[in-house]
């Protein structure tokens, strides 16, 4: 798994579609292994964790040069895994830092009858996609052999013709079918994986406390997403708030830590635990790891509403088992799932 040129990869994928290769880094085949692992682990942090060493004597690399991402739970249960080199990794995010990572067998759907391959033709070289998830890229002259060695499946092809020999259920130079939801296999997970988006919300909440306490400002957060540019003033405004309360803090530091100084400093409205609750659970969700997006918060009766969307069921799932593990009342309604999200309202109490 050398680390391939960037004009090696743009010759290599340059068959993907502005639209696609737009939203995401599309890593060459060439470069990333995919395997079906069956791993009799329900917490999704232990399945990453254990995934590496189940892998071990399959990928012929020393563990610590290589990225493993869990890309898919497939419907028997057994994980679909991508492994690819970090310095692949570093060199796609170093030239894309905000872009999801994709492996370029992902742009290839696998056949809905679980029997055929997909193929794709450029020139000499073939992408295939096996019926099992994995996929892989080879010269075409060598596709013949390993064809014919796994009994002769009947292909779903698409790109530059293949010879006579091969059974092909189809073929149409421009049917290049792409899966709906690309965006669940993106391999930045683990050391890659982006910020959840927490971190400045909370940095918001505590500006505005210190502005509530100078009687300035009461601030509700209804929309995480929709607080970006009101954090942005926010923070502004209580640069100098601070400068007066908190000398020796900034907006820029750790959330937590304004947190702490502002408990220390101001006596806190009575019977309110939001600041405390919310610190519990963000923390309690960054230490797991768990790849939650909070989309809406409400904060009533001690409780704290959250509308949560994350890549799947199992997802949700496990962002309640943290909470509950780390000692919090969570009441969760019904959830929703639907291309690739899922969505759940969790209410939590300590």
């Amino acid at each position: 798994m050398g680390l391939a040129r960037k004009d090696d990869w743009v010759s290599s994928c340059d068959w993907v579609p502005e639209d696609i290769s737009s939203r995401f880094t599309v890593v060459p085949a060439e470069h990333v292994t995919l395997h079906v692992v069956d791993l009799p682990i329900r917490s999704a942090r232990q399945r990453r964790a254990a995934l590496r060493y189940a892998l071990e004597e399959t990928v012929g690399a020393s563990l610590d040069t290589l990225h493993f991402a869990i890309c898919e739970t497939r419907k028997d249960g057994k994980l679909l895994a991508a492994v690819v080199s970090r310095d692949i990794m570093d060199a796609a995010l170093t030239s894309r830092p905000d872009t999801p990572v994709l492996a370029e067998q992902f742009l290839l759907e696998v056949d809905p009858e679980g029997s055929a391959w997909r193929t794709h033709r450029q020139g000499d070289r073939v992408l295939v996609r096996l019926s099992d998830g994995t996929g892989f890229a080879l010269q075409a002259d060598v596709l013949l052999p390993l064809w014919q060695l796994a009994e002769e499946p009947p292909l779903i092809h698409s790109g530059d013709g293949l010879p006579e020999t091969f059974n092909a259920v189809s073929h149409d130079p421009d049917d290049r079918p792409l899966p709906s939801d690309l965006a669940m296999y993106d391999l930045r997970q683990g050391p890659y994986r982006p910020a959840l988006g927490i971190e400045r919300p909370l940095k918001a909440l505590a500006a505005s406390v210190v502005l509530a306490a100078a009687g300035h400002l009461g601030l509700t957060i209804a929309d995480v997403r929709a607080q970006t540019a009101i954090a942005d003033t926010l923070q502004q405004e209580a640069a100098s708030v601070l400068q007066v309360r908190l000398p020796a803090a900034s907006p820029d530091d750790d959330p937590i830590s304004i947190k702490r100084q502002i408990i220390a400093d101001t006596v806190p409205v009575s019977g309110s635990g939001f600041l405390p609750l919310m610190n519990d659970i963000s923390t309690t969700w960054v230490r797991d790891g768990a790849t939650i997006d909070v989309r809406q918060l409400t904060w009533s009766n001690d409780g704290l509403r959250l509308l949560i969307e994350a890549p799947s069921l199992e997802a949700l799932q496990g962002a309640e088992a943290s909470l509950v593990r780390a000692g919090l009342t969570v009441s969760s309604g019904s959830a929703t799932a639907d291309a690739g999200s899922a969505r759940a309202e969790f209410v939590v109490r300590r």
